[in-house]
């Protein structure tokens, strides 16, 4: 009789042990999996960033989401940073800086300065300064009035030039940020205000357009390719993060002729 308990608890042990494996592997298997949906859509908030070579101009893609990349199918190939590294070729080292709910306010909800990606494009040093940010000013949370946006995007913006290397300046004007599923006013995905987003591309425009800086119009790209946002009204899609990438190329490349 009690053989046949020693038999039976062992038995009982090997296939909790095995249950037990089991669940671990498909626990395993599951973490992988979802990391790498994350990972592969520009939700995993990892960098891919390598370390530049000597000689190589160094370029800063400063910015919010749409820089990092979020949503963007096949993320490692198609965020725009790692497009335009390709288009504009070796003599070129591309950093992806973006910060997904990055606003200029500080003292709003996610203040890019507050973020440590920000002291990484500080040590960068870069010859050329990408800098695209204000769709996330618009939400409710961040937004004061036009006159302080202005005043907070400079002051952040300045923080890059005080310093002996001073960089080429490219301003990006924010995307156009779309309404879906029939609404037309109010508020769009993650709490931005379309409306806004409007406003804030017109004074961007007019407060750097006097100055020694490249603006380059992502705001007027977008706005005549609604179907890059289907999927939330405020990310591009990878045709649309390609387009963005083309579009930092060609002002980059004029310049440096």
């Amino acid at each position: 009789m009690r053989d046949f308990r020693v038999s039976r608890m062992k038995k009982t042990l090997r296939i909790v042990a095995s249950t037990v494996m089991i669940s671990l592997v498909i626990l395993i298997i599951g973490g992988i999996a979802v990391f790498l949906y994350l990972y592969n859509n520009g939700l995993s908030g990892l960098y891919n960033n390598t370390e530049p070579k000597e000689g190589q101009i160094k370029v800063a893609c400063v910015g919010d989401s749409i820089t990092y990349g979020h949503s963007v199918s096949d993320w490692e190939k198609n965020q725009y940073p790692v497009v335009l590294q390709e288009v504009l070729g070796d003599n070129y080292h591309v950093a992806n800086f973006g910060v997904s709910g990055a606003c200029v306010n500080d003292k709003g909800n996610k203040p890019y300065e507050s973020r440590t990606v920000y002291e990484e494009s500080i040590r960068y040093d870069a010859d050329i300064l990408v800098f695209m940010l204000g769709s996330n000013d618009s939400k409710p949370r961040n937004w004061v009035d036009m006159e302080t946006f202005l005043e907070e995007h400079r002051e952040l913006l300045n923080t890059y030039l005080k310093k002996d290397n001073c960089p080429k300046v490219f301003i990006g004007i924010c995307a156009k940020s779309y309404y879906l599923d029939d609404v037309t006013s109010g508020y769009a995905k993650y709490n931005i205000r379309p409306e806004i987003v409007d406003q804030i591309a017109v004074s961007l425009k007019e407060e750097y357009e006097k100055e020694d800086v490249v603006i380059v119009d992502i705001y007027d790209l977008t706005s005549r390719h609604p179907e890059w946002f289907e999927k939330d009204g405020v990310h591009p899609d990878k045709e649309g993060a390609r387009s963005i990438a083309n579009e930092f190329a060609e002002a980059i490349l004029a310049a440096y002729k």
